[in-house]
C-alpha cells in the first residue's frame, strides 16, 4: 500500500496540507458541514424544549439534494425541501411537547384489573448504537461509562478531550477483532476507523494503517464489551453508501501527526459472541480512542422502523384508570423522536407508572427495522420484540402470563 505517511499529508486523506491553512483557502465541504453541525439547537426558551427550526431544515434538505447530484431547482424538486421539513416536523412532533402530559387525565373507576390496549400502530425512527472505549483518568469498561464523562480523542493528529452527553446500548452476535503494532481489541464490523484512505469499517482494515497515540496514559491491552447471554440480533454491516450507513462523509478524516503516529494492522478476526455493545455521543468531538486508536462515533442514519405496541396496565387500590386513547397518544408521541425500540420500550411503560401509579405495567412492542430491510443486512420481514415490565406484572409470574397471554391471543 502506499506510505501511510505520504497520505497523511494528502488534503482529502489522512491530513491537512499546507494549503488547508493558508489565507483564503476554500474548506473542504465536509469541514463546511461540521461547522454547520456546531451551530446552536433551536429552542423554545419558554417551553425549555427543542423547537423545530423549519428554515434550517428546509436549507439541509436543499444541501442534501445537491449532494446526491440533483438539481433542487427543477420541476418537480422546487417544493420538495418544504414538503420534506414539514414531514420531519410530523415525525418527530414528540420532541416539541412533553409525552407523559396526555395522561394528566385519570379517572378512578375502582377497577382493579388489568387494562390492556393491544395493536398501537407505532412509527418511530431508529438511531442504532455501538461501542466500546477508553475514558480520561484511566481505561472504563463500556458499560460504566456515563453522561458527563470525558474521553479522549484526536483532533488533526493532537490529543483532545471530549464529553459523552448519550450513552445507549444493543446486543450483538457479530464482532471483530482488530490487533495492530500497539495493541488489540474488539468492536462492531461496521465500526469506522480512521486509516490513510479516510474512515474504514473494522472488517475492512486489515493490511492498512491505523491512526494511534501513545499518549494520556490510555493503555493498549484488549478491551471487550460487557458480555450479554443469549443476545440474538444481527450486525448492521454491508451496503454501498458509506455516508447513508453511518451519516458522515468517508474523506472527513484529517491528521497532522501531531501526538500520533500510524500502525500497522496485523489482522482481523471475526469474533462469534453474544455481548452488549455501546454508543457513546460526544461533544465537541464525534470521535473517541479505543485502545489509543482513533474510531468514529456511529450513531447514524435515521432510518424508520414500524410495528405495533400492547400497552397494559393495573390499576392502584384507587381504580385509577385513563381514557384508553390517551395510552395510543402516549405511544405515539414518544415514538415520534429519534429512538431506539428498546429505550422507546421503556419511556412508554415508565410514563405510565409516573402518572397513574398502577400496581403493575407490561410494554410489548414488535417492529421491523427498515434498516435491516432496505439497507445493511437487507433482511425483509424480521421482526424485533422488546418488553419493559414493572411493578406486579414484574413479580408475580401468574399475572405476568395472563398479560402475555392475551397479548399473544390476537
Amino acid at each position: 500500500m502506499a506510505d501511510p505517511a505520504a497520505a497523511a499529508g494528502h488534503p482529502a486523506r489522512g491530513g491537512a496540507a499546507q494549503a488547508d491553512r493558508e489565507p483564503g483557502h476554500q474548506h473542504h465541504p465536509a469541514d463546511r458541514l461540521r461547522a454547520a453541525g456546531r451551530q446552536p439547537l433551536n429552542t423554545d426558551k419558554q417551553q425549555g424544549r427543542p423547537a423545530f427550526d423549519h428554515t434550517r431544515a428546509e436549507a439541509a434538505v436543499r444541501e442534501l439534494l445537491l449532494a446526491c447530484g440533483e438539481d433542487p431547482d427543477r420541476d418537480g424538486l422546487k417544493d420538495t425541501p418544504s414538503r420534506v421539513a414539514r414531514a420531519y416536523r410530523e415525525m418527530f412532533a414528540g420532541l416539541y411537547t412533553e409525552p407523559d402530559s396526555v395522561l394528566n387525565k385519570t379517572f378512578d373507576e375502582s377497577h382493579e384489573e388489568l387494562v390492556l390496549v393491544k395493536d398501537i400502530p407505532m412509527y418511530s425512527t431508529c438511531v442504532p448504537s455501538k461501542q466500546t472505549v477508553n475514558a480520561v483518568g484511566g481505561r472504563k469498561a463500556a458499560r460504566d461509562v456515563r453522561i458527563g464523562d470525558r474521553l479522549w480523542t484526536l483532533a488533526d493528529g493532537r490529543v483532545q478531550q471530549t464529553e459523552v452527553t448519550e450513552v445507549t446500548a444493543r446486543p450483538a452476535r457479530e464482532l471483530v477483532e482488530v490487533t495492530t503494532e500497539e495493541g488489540r481489541f474488539v468492536l462492531t464490523p461496521d465500526h469506522p476507523l480512521a486509516t490513510p484512505e479516510g474512515w474504514q469499517e473494522a472488517k475492512d482494515v486489515g493490511g492498512s494503517y491505523l491512526e494511534w497515540t501513545p499518549l494520556a496514559d490510555l493503555g493498549t491491552q484488549l478491551v471487550r464489551p460487557m458480555t450479554l447471554a443469549g443476545a440474538r440480533v444481527p450486525v448492521f454491516a454491508g451496503g454501498d453508501d458509506w455516508t447513508v450507513r453511518h451519516g458522515f462523509a468517508q474523506d472527513t478524516h484529517r491528521t497532522e501527526l501531531v501526538d500520533s503516529r500510524w500502525t500497522r494492522v496485523l489482522s482481523v478476526r471475526p469474533v462469534q459472541a453474544a455481548e452488549t455493545v455501546y454508543s457513546f455521543t460526544c461533544d465537541p468531538h464525534p470521535t473517541f480512542l479505543v485502545a489509543g486508536h482513533l474510531t468514529h462515533n456511529c450513531e447514524h442514519h435515521l432510518v424508520p422502523f414500524h410495528g405495533v405496541a400492547h400497552v397494559g396496565y393495573i390499576p392502584n387500590s384507587h381504580g385509577r384508570v385513563t381514557g384508553l386513547s390517551k395510552i395510543a397518544r402516549l405511544v405515539d408521541l414518544y415514538a415520534k423522536r429519534p429512538q431506539v425500540q428498546e429505550r422507546l420500550t421503556s419511556q412508554v411503560a415508565d410514563a405510565v407508572v409516573r402518572k397513574l401509579d398502577p400496581r403493575g405495567v407490561i410494554v410489548v412492542m414488535e417492529a421491523e427495522h427498515l434498516c435491516m430491510a432496505m439497507r445493511g443486512i437487507r433482511k425483509p420481514g424480521s421482526r424485533t420484540i422488546t418488553s419493559a415490565v414493572r411493578g406486579l406484572l414484574k413479580t408475580s409470574a401468574s399475572s405476568r402470563a395472563e398479560a402475555l397471554e392475551l397479548i399473544k391471543g390476537r
